[in-house]
């Protein structure tokens, strides 16, 4: 019978390897074969859209970089934004919402987690619900109320409307700080440590990992946002708003396929560059139980 169930337990996992290393292989594919068409003239991609550039066109990038622009209207005249004021805007963007929206969650979820009150219950409650009953249409009435403070077109009030903490990630940080063993409050409270004390230097510090997993995810999101910056800051325009404009420009230099996917593949390297460093937040466990990594 043993060996029965570790023969079917091997034939399960090869089958299981199989799906993900094709699943993950029609993910490299597509985008091995955008790396190698950035670097082809319209001639050799149109003749030979699956081999090898010949020759190798580094040139695209130079290109690309020089016509990724936006053309905008602020204060009734037209001016152009180009890729570096882009970028920044992005950083700002994306770090600022991923950094508010993450640390409001975090604190939302230890209060709820930690403090037995009806009103824990019933903001738990919520989120759940939330996740279950779509919203829509509420675009409308928060640029109007963005509108009436003096918000809009500014990144604090993009901000204000990224702090809210409704989502799967409540949840991921209440289970965190559910886990967490009521000795350390304890311990610390004898020590003198006020609420402020122990959440700052006892709780944040345990979940250090899943806040900056966290985070990191939600910065990437941001970054490939294209909504909310489209909407809510028309004269700051980011680069995934940009490499829309870039995409559907008419102009002969950029208008080819390899030209397209020279620009998107620029806007892919911060992100896969920030991936590369930080990977290790998105693959180890979080320990607990006063074991720290």
């Amino acid at each position: 019978m043993d060996k029965m169930r570790k023969r079917d337990y091997t034939l399960g996992m090869k089958v299981v390897t199989l799906i993900l290393f094709i699943y993950a292989t029609s993910l490299i594919l597509p985008l091995l074969w955008g790396f190698v068409t950035s670097f082809k003239s319209f001639i050799d991609y149109m003749e030979n859209p699956l081999s090898l550039p010949s020759p190798w066109m580094f040139s695209n990038y130079k290109t690309a970089y020089n016509y990724f622009f936006i053309t905008i209207s602020h204060t009734g005249s037209s001016q152009y934004v180009y890729i570096e004021r882009m970028f920044l805007n992005s950083m700002i963007y994306s770090v600022g919402s991923a950094f508010v929206s993450t640390l409001v969650t975090c604190l939302v979820a230890y209060v709820t987690a930690r403090f037995d009150y009806k009103l824990s219950k019933v903001v738990y409650w919520i989120v759940v619900v939330t996740m279950i009953l779509p919203i829509v249409g509420s675009m409308a009435s928060e640029k109007m109320i963005v509108n009436s403070l003096g918000l809009y077109d500014s990144f604090l009030g993009v901000f204000i409307l990224k702090a809210n903490f409704l989502g799967v990630y409540y949840l991921v940080f209440y289970a965190s700080f559910k886990e967490i063993p009521r000795e350390y409050e304890e311990a610390a409270s004898i020590d003198g440590a006020n609420n402020f004390q122990i959440l700052f230097k006892i709780m944040l510090p345990v979940v250090k990992n899943v806040f900056a997993t966290i985070l990191l995810i939600k910065f990437i999101g941001f970054w490939n946002d294209y909504q909310t910056p489209l909407v809510y800051l028309p004269s700051k325009p980011t680069l995934s708003v940009g490499l829309f404009s870039y995409s559907s420009s008419a102009i002969n230099e950029i208008a080819s396929t390899p030209m397209k996917l020279a620009g998107a593949l620029m806007i892919f390297l911060p992100i896969f560059v920030l991936y590369i460093i930080f990977q290790k937040y998105l693959i180890r466990g979080v320990s607990f139980g006063g074991i720290k990594e």
